[in-house]
């Protein structure tokens, strides 16, 4: 029987910008206990993930990978799989999974941790041929076009390259086959409840973005991308400012991929509504706990595909009251029905009665702050989700190595019990 030591576990990441899936991973080893976890993080390229890892104290190296061609083509308003891209993009990731290979077997991990579609493919091809235990960390909604191709494709590679899969929702879990639901646990994200809480004073950041102190803010958080739905908020917006002179909207977020056409589209709807003085956009923030301290309520406008969002559950932690599109990443998350505030997806007038309805009542506010708050340190806190993430790799070290002592007083959990 071999004696614990503290097992090697590489995050294989998709990209270095920092957005929720990042964060995550930043989050996770930083907090892995490390007299059981040795984290290393793999990036594509240098960027904030990696110098978030370097000040953190975590080994982190940077292996490049080829860029894929895009799997689709468009042919008026629709989208078709291109089968070109398809072939090409496999050859590419076989190459890339040689080099990946090749890297793992100088640093010899325990655990391959993916992160991200391309990270998934590469660290599942890598694995097999090394028999290292492999865990798709699947944090993002899988696309159903193409008569649910996609869908269907990735579930085969699920079924035939990981050893667990993590899933950060229960709508991505229901996407998946359901042969694979044995091996598949949900898991949503955690958020640090200690750095992210009530009492911060966002009067600095107020100063800085020239909100007057005694505005109510309105505060969004996220990329800048369509289905982030930051254009619904500013319409909604416009609806209610002339009435709440006392207002602000302020957006926090950058762009996808440097895809900034959606940014300017925000920036001219707020011409055309004339709000250029009461919509402020922050843009990129490393300080998002004063950030979100300098808010009075929290919108979250994700129209589809969003689960466990790191920017709602920071706000949650921050005691923020939420008013929420009513999808089903959010519904999730909900302990009760009356703990945000919902309006139906895309409802700029339903958006702007919940808004009204929160605006209008401090009394509304503080009981949606307050459940927010409890909800996020009852159920979110990193303590939890570290424990949680920690059995996962258990059972796949276990599931790989059966005769390996992992030296813990708990017994390995059956799969129903480690999910959520």
């Amino acid at each position: 029987m071999q004696s614990e030591t503290a097992k090697t576990v590489v995050f294989v990441e998709s990209a270095a910008a920092m957005g929720g899936v990042q964060f995550s991973t930043l989050y996770l080893a930083q907090n892995l206990d490390p007299s059981r976890w040795r984290p290393i993080v793999l990036c594509p390229e240098e960027g904030d993930l990696t110098r978030a890892c370097r000040n953190s104290g975590i080994k982190v190296h940077v292996l490049p990978r080829p860029r894929l061609w895009s799997t689709s083509v468009r042919m008026g308003a629709a989208r078709l799989p291109n089968p070109a891209a398809w072939a090409w993009d496999l050859w590419l990731i076989t190459r890339a999974a040689r080099r990946l290979e090749k890297f793992l077997v100088q640093c010899s991990p325990d655990i391959v941790v993916t992160k991200g579609l391309s990270s998934h493919l590469l660290g599942g091809l890598a694995t097999r041929k090394l028999r290292t235990p492999c865990v798709w960390h699947v944090q993002d909604f899988i696309s159903e076009r193409a008569l649910g191709i996609y869908r269907r494709a990735f579930g085969l590679a699920a079924s035939l390259l990981p050893d667990q899969i993590i899933v950060d929702g229960r709508t991505i879990a229901g996407q998946l086959p359901r042969s694979l639901q044995p091996r598949i646990t949900v898991i949503y994200n955690g958020v640090d409840t200690n750095t992210f809480r009530p009492d911060l004073d966002g009067l600095p950041v107020r100063r800085e973005l020239g909100i007057p102190n005694d505005h109510l803010v309105i505060g969004h958080v996220g990329r800048v991308t369509p289905w982030k739905g930051q254009h619904y908020l500013i319409e909604a917006f416009a609806r209610i400012a002339n009435d709440h002179p006392n207002l602000t909207l302020l957006l926090v977020g950058s762009p996808v991929f440097d895809n900034d056409a959606y940014q300017r589209s925000l920036h001219s709807l707020t011409a055309q509504f004339g709000l250029e003085d009461r919509i402020k956009f922050a843009g990129y923030r490393h300080d998002m706990p004063d950030v979100l301290a300098a808010m009075d309520i929290f919108a979250f406008t994700s129209v589809e595909k969003d689960t466990s969002p790191l920017a709602l559950l920071s706000a949650m932690a921050c005691g923020l009251p939420v008013v929420a599109f009513d999808i089903a990443g959010v519904r999730e998350l909900l302990a009760h029905e009356d703990q945000f505030l919902l309006a139906p997806a895309e409802n700029v007038s339903e958006l702007s009665r919940a808004l009204l309805l929160v605006l209008g009542d401090a009394k509304v506010r503080r009981g949606l702050a307050d459940s927010a708050r409890q909800q996020a340190t009852n159920e979110f806190g990193l303590g939890k989700y570290r424990e949680r993430i920690e059995q996962v790799f258990r059972g796949a070290l276990l599931d790989r190595h059966p005769g390996i002592e992992l030296n813990h007083s708990e017994v390995r959990p059956a799969a129903s019990e480690l999910h959520i």
